[in-house]
């Protein structure tokens, strides 16, 4: 099972960190940079959170799950929220 928060403090602060060079780049680089560290960070929390089960993962899930993210946190939903709904979403798909 997922964990409601997929980013860890660490995660969040490097997205946070990356923002601050958001100025320098273009707007659809700037959203790149952010949508890359955002999935960076997703992939790496749900891959922990496998392995800690002792499952294996379905295939694609993690792909799945960490683009859902980056698109519900693209609609304005905050990283807990989008986490939230991308667990659900993961688990009703995966039949998990």
């Amino acid at each position: 099972m997922l964990r409601p928060h997929l980013l860890s403090r660490s995660g969040v602060r490097a997205v946070l960190a990356g923002v601050l060079l958001l100025p320098l780049a273009q707007p659809a680089q700037a959203q790149n940079m952010v949508d890359g560290m955002i999935r960076k960070f997703c992939l790496q929390a749900v891959n922990n959170e496998i392995r800690a089960s002792g499952k294996p993962a379905p295939a694609g899930m993690q792909d799945y799950t960490c683009n859902c993210v980056v698109q519900e946190m693209r609609r304005g939903q905050s990283q807990q929220q989008a986490s939230v709904t991308c667990k659900a979403a993961a688990t009703k798909k995966f039949n998990l």
